[in-house]
């Protein structure tokens, strides 16, 4: 198999390829050939070899609309300028019935976090409760620092899946996140509250968080496989999101970030690993789905232009799927 085949004028490292072999020989031996591809309906995305025709089934919502108390540097709350706002309970009920009726089978509910880093969604948790159980919803969360209450809660309300960023290092925490008062334990603990309430739960660790350098990522993919998650999402900053000074900064290289893939692969090896759908675009967006597929990621999200193509080229067998990738462990 050449790169040129499908991907011409790409440069692959071909001895960062030969170490991503231990990757893809793992995910063969536990999920063999099947690579999903997926395309959650907060955008069209169309490349040559990859599009989905059909009406969008999974969409994002904000219970804060566009606002977000903590203003992390890396995001700025522009990350939740996509999602459709419903700022009560019963503005959720409201949008939620309304995308029923259009078709959308499943909703991420997610928010903008406060300043001790926690989406307030105890008001919603009724809510959430109706489009589960009265709408017949897929319903997932993405969700700040999370105590007892909230995680008893969200088992109440019957969520399918919460998802949360799980950051390894204390200076990310207090300099990105702004939040020099909390520490890699409390993600720990916000693990362990999600874990003994029987949750699904699928962290997300962002590679390149601490201002494009890798810092703490191995470390909170270390911390994540002592929870036996229901898959892990792994994306790469992008530094367009942010306030000014972080888009000055580059993402680290599409290298780097094979590496950190490549130890999830490993941490994780009957676990699902996949590609979320931040990070950079062009060339090394090219590289690093390629570098994913070599490394034994499950799934991409919004795959670059011929990675589709060079999947199957690899023997992999593709299933484009609607739904979110951190439903990925579920029928799709």
């Amino acid at each position: 198999m050449r790169i040129e085949e499908h991907l011409e004028g790409v440069a692959l490292d071909s001895t960062l390829l030969d170490k991503l072999y231990d990757g893809f020989r793992i995910r063969q031996q536990n999920f063999g050939n099947t690579i999903y591809f997926h395309s959650p309906g907060f955008k069209h995305y169309q490349v040559d070899d990859f599009k989905v025709s059909s009406a969008p089934k999974f969409v994002d919502v904000s219970i804060t609309g566009r606002h977000c108390e903590l203003m992390c540097d890396h995001c700025a709350s522009k990350i939740l300028w996509h999602m459709i706002p419903a700022t009560s309970p019963e503005e959720l009920i409201r949008v939620g019935q309304e995308l029923k009726a259009k078709g959308i089978e499943g909703i991420l509910i997610s928010g903008g976090s406060n300043k001790d880093g926690v989406v307030e969604l105890n008001p919603f948790l009724k809510a959430m409760r109706y489009l589960k159980e009265e709408l017949g919803m897929l319903v997932t969360c993405h969700v700040g620092l999370v105590d007892r209450e909230l995680a008893e809660g969200l088992r109440e309300a019957g969520v399918d899946a919460v998802l949360l960023d799980i950051i390894g290092d204390d200076r990310t925490i207090a300099e990105v996140y702004k939040m020099p008062h909390k520490s890699v334990k409390d993600y720990e603990m916000s693990l362990k509250n999600l874990k003994d309430f029987g949750h699904s739960i699928v962290p997300h660790v962002i590679i390149g968080l601490h201002y494009g350098k890798i810092l703490g990522e191995y470390r909170a993919i270390d911390m994540v496989s002592d929870f036996e998650p229901s898959a892990l999402v792994l994306v790469v900053v992008m530094p367009y999101y942010g306030k000014a000074k972080f888009q000055l900064l580059p993402p680290p290289k599409a290298e780097e970030s094979a590496m950190v893939i490549l130890h999830a692969r490993k941490k994780l090896p009957s676990t699902h690993v996949v590609i979320g759908c931040a990070r950079p675009a062009g060339e090394e967006r090219v590289k690093l789905d390629i570098y994913a597929l070599h490394a034994g990621v499950n799934g991409i999200t919004f795959p670059a232009e011929g990675v589709f193509s060079y999947a199957k080229s690899m023997g992999l067998e593709p299933v484009v799927s609607q739904n979110c990738c951190s439903t990925v462990f579920m029928p799709q």
